[in-house]
């Protein structure tokens, strides 16, 4: 730059008595300074701002923000950087339910992000030449960042992926291995997806806001997950193991048979507030099952006889021994324990009885394979003889005449009687289906049925016993025997000893 300035041309004038000499005036430098001062600054000025656009040329300018984060006089891959968008995700990667990773090659399914697609416009389209303005203004920008990729491609490559083989089950309950209580077997929540257009919606969703880090629960609606849970049983559990605890024990003589635990539990009807009905044909079923397994009336017997040994004593519907179990009654007292709800340590089933005559043998003879025991009356019908054997020994033996055999309605029938009462002096008054009537009779009345067969003496015989008399002068079905053999029988044997009768052809 250069400054011009005017001379101006004075016109100067000699004077006389002025020593002949002229004066000049002073010549206006502030001027020259002021303007040289001026170009100065313009000059150092344009130098400047010419710096700051070359600065700025390939920069974002000062006070840059791109979504909240400060690009200020960075570079475009520089900003590319901080704003993490220069590298493409290469993985994605899915969680299972049991947080097994899962992954896919973001390339194989052409996955890509327009992030720096996005700030390069914003690069492009700063006016760098307004950089001076950067210095006190400031710029604030923002994108959103697009995805693309090939759907098609992403759910072929989710179905191909193993996706585990665990399926889901339900919490159960059930008895433990020792069957002594009821316990939940808690549920399994599989890894098996069960809906793979719900995991591809599920992906989709995801992958298209940029999420490729992924985690898969139960609420994505790609598993099956467990209906009943060990949580929806624990209240019916305990309900189920105070009711399962307890316990009914029958006593029958030699061993005891308990009610508990799951047969019990068969019996009752629980609801859902923890009471429970008991199931009156279910009761009775067990108690038929106890009749089965323990009642010994109107069954054959093993018995060792004195002069056979050891033979078979058949049935028949005179003699009557042995245990029975009066099941109605017995399912009545069941019933109403049950619904009382308190164990019972030990009780007897109900047997049958006349009243008079009770339907059960001797409690200490019964075992398991016997239930006449040691102590018991018997007669060979064929031998025409008795005796008594006392705790194993014998005690006593004499002849007898038992009913006549020609005649069916006189005939003694074989079977294990019992001794069930005792009277003397005893009128014996009857009539049988040949027709036959007797009025009599005896001192001692040793009664072994419920239809009139009796251990007595009989005076009119005299002394003519044993032998073959009862085939042709038998009695009317009894046991005929002395005044002293009768008196024995009265005298000693206990009221419910049993009574065995057989014939030597008895099987």
């Amino acid at each position: 730059m250069s400054v011009k300035t005017k001379n101006s041309k004075i016109k100067s004038k000699s004077k006389a008595g002025s020593g002949g000499k002229r004066k000049r005036k002073k010549r206006n430098n502030a001027g020259i300074v002021c303007g040289a001062a001026a170009a100065a600054i313009i000059c150092t000025a344009g130098g400047g701002y010419l710096a700051g656009r070359a600065y700025y040329s390939d920069k974002f300018l000062s006070n840059t923000t791109i979504n909240g984060v400060d690009v200020s006089g960075k570079t475009f891959e520089q900003a590319c950087d901080i704003l993490g968008v220069n590298d493409n995700p290469y993985q994605l990667t899915v969680k299972t339910i049991d947080n097994t990773p899962v992954n896919f090659e973001t390339s194989d399914f052409d996955y890509k992000l327009s992030g720096k697609d996005e700030i390069r416009k914003i690069y492009e389209s700063v006016d760098r030449g307004l950089w001076f303005m950067s210095l006190s203004h400031k710029a604030t920008y923002s994108y959103d960042e697009a995805v693309s990729y090939n759907k098609k491609k992403l759910n072929a490559l989710l179905e191909k992926a193993g996706w585990g083989d665990v399926e889901t089950t339900d919490a159960v309950m059930g008895l433990n291995e020792d069957k002594t209580a009821y316990e939940i077997t808690s549920e399994v929540q599989g890894n098996k997806i069960t809906d793979m257009k719900k995991l591809q919606e599920y992906v989709d969703k995801n992958v298209s806001q940029g999420n490729l880090s992924l985690s898969l629960t139960e609420k994505t609606g790609c598993y099956s997950t467990p209906k009943v849970k060990s949580g929806d049983l624990s209240e019916e559990c305990e309900k189920l193991n105070k009711i399962f605890q307890m316990y009914i024990t029958f006593d029958f003589d030699y061993t005891t048979e308990t009610l508990t635990g799951e047969e019990l539990m068969n019996i009752i009807d629980l609801k859902d507030d923890g009471s429970y009905t008991v199931d009156e044909g279910k009761a009775m079923k067990y108690v038929e099952k106890l009749a089965k397994k323990y009642d010994t009336y109107d069954t054959k017997r093993k018995f060792h006889a004195t002069k056979q040994g050891d033979i078979i004593v058949p049935t028949s519907s005179d003699a009557k021994y042995g245990w029975w179990i009066d099941q109605e009654k017995t399912c009545s007292l069941l019933v109403d324990m049950l619904e009382e709800g308190t164990s019972v340590n030990s009780v007897d089933p109900i047997y049958y009885s006349t009243g008079y005559f009770d339907f059960t043998g001797v409690e200490s003879a019964r075992s398991k394979d016997d239930d006449i025991g040691k102590t018991y009356i018997e007669i060979d019908l064929s031998a025409q003889h008795l005796w008594y054997y006392k705790d194993g020994k014998k005690d006593y033996e004499c002849d007898i005449v038992s009913g006549q055999t020609t005649s069916a309605a006189r005939t003694t029938l074989p079977g294990v009687y019992k001794l069930w009462s005792k009277e003397t002096n005893k009128r014996m008054k009857d009539r049988n289906a040949d027709g036959d009537e007797w009025d009599t009779k005896c001192s001692f009345w040793n009664n072994v049925s419920l239809c009139g067969i009796g251990l007595h003496d009989s005076a009119w015989r005299g002394n003519a016993l044993g032998g073959e008399i009862y085939k042709w002068n038998g009695s009317h079905g009894c046991i005929n025997m002395s005044y002293d053999g009768a008196k024995y029988v009265y005298d000693n044997v206990p009221i419910g000893t049993p009574v065995v009768m057989y014939y030597q052809s008895a099987e």
